[in-house]
């Protein structure tokens, strides 16, 4: 939920004719949103390659529980 005072500062920004909500909008990109720089985001691979499969032969498949109740 939105408090009453961002709700105000919404519907203002909304009653602007469309080329200020762009600049109002480019400007809360640029200056309020930030991004980590590109050298330091996380790839897929570096976050793929933190979780590695760790197989135990012995565990229950629950997917075959699942198949099993979907089919009665």
């Amino acid at each position: 939920m939105m408090s009453t005072k961002a709700q105000a500062i919404l519907e203002e920004i909304q009653a602007l004719p469309p080329t200020e909500q762009r600049e109002v909008s480019h400007f809360i990109l640029e200056h309020l949103v930030t991004f980590p720089p590109a050298s330091r985001r996380r790839t897929i691979s570096d976050i793929a390659g933190k979780y590695r499969a760790n197989l135990d032969p012995g565990a229950k498949d629950h997917d075959c529980g699942f198949a099993a109740a979907a089919a009665d």
